[in-house]
């Protein structure tokens, strides 16, 4: 029987590995409710329960952790700035609903004046000698995580102010894309350096889709994240990483040759039903 790494980099080689990788996370109140129902111990895990290979891990890779504050509280929500600069409203139900009411780049002004926290930061990283701890126990396949170009500068600005600065201020979109785009690279090579994750390789998770297609055109794509996906890439795989994956749910079929061309080796979930 192979062990996770080996059947990972079986199916990354084109090989055949004895099953295929399974990969599938568990989040939110699931975990819980799931030991409920099967009668389980409060440590039992579904992912060794159900055999998964393969996980990724990631410090707070934040833009501004030490900027986190509550703005305001009220009888059924709290107003919040998280570490990525989205100013969000969290409601107090069993759903735990958050809705995006604004950003820290309200105008492209805002950008000059935004600093981010040093990468480097040892409090970014505190949690990861206890969860890699628990992966190596569990025997299976890690891999390095990084937020993608995209997703983070929304965060920054706002998704529907963003798409509208992609089509209409280049230089501004320029400016924020590099400077986000420098601190996931600087935070991936922090986290692959950490977490010994140099041979296994970086995942970069950006959910630029949505069923019918990418949020932008191909040439757009082409035009903003290409080269810096290129560069990004370079820049880890000098400083040591093996391999590069990519993630993003929906459809990316349309820009899947240029995430090809920009250097990435995998991909995850391509997903059937788009």
């Amino acid at each position: 029987m192979m062990t996770s790494t080996e059947r990972f980099f079986a199916a990354l080689e084109f090989r055949t590995p004895d099953r295929i990788p399974r990969c599938d996370y568990f989040i939110g109140d699931f975990p819980d409710a799931w030991r409920r129902y099967k009668g389980f111990a409060d440590d039992a895990d579904p992912m060794d329960y159900y055999g998964i290979d393969i996980t990724e891990v990631v410090g707070d890779e934040s833009f501004m952790p030490s900027r986190v504050r509550r703005l305001t509280a009220e009888a059924d929500s709290e107003t919040w700035v998280d570490g990525w600069g989205v100013i969000k409203k969290v409601y107090k139900t069993d759903t735990s609903f958050i809705h995006q009411v604004g950003a820290v780049v309200e105008t492209p002004a805002d950008l000059d004046r935004l600093e981010f926290d040093p990468v480097t930061d040892p409090a970014r990283f505190a949690s990861l000698p206890q969860e890699m701890a628990r992966q190596a126990r569990a025997g299976r396949f890690v891999m390095a995580k990084s937020g993608g170009i995209y997703i983070r500068s929304h965060f920054l600005r706002g998704e529907p102010a963003l798409l509208m600065d992609m089509a209409l201020d280049e230089a501004f979109c320029d400016t924020l894309f590099d400077k986000v785009a420098d601190h996931l690279t600087r935070m991936s090579i922090e986290t692959l350096r950490r977490t010994g994750t140099m041979d296994n390789g970086l995942i970069v998770c950006d959910d630029m889709a949505s069923n019918a297609g990418p949020m932008f055109s191909p040439a757009m794509f082409e035009r903003y994240f290409a080269p810096r996906y290129q560069r990004l890439i370079e820049t880890v795989k000098a400083a040591g990483c093996r391999h590069v994956y990519f993630h993003s749910d929906g459809n990316i079929l349309p820009v899947l040759d240029l995430l090809v061309a920009a250097g990435f080796e995998g991909f995850n979930p391509l997903e059937p039903r788009c």
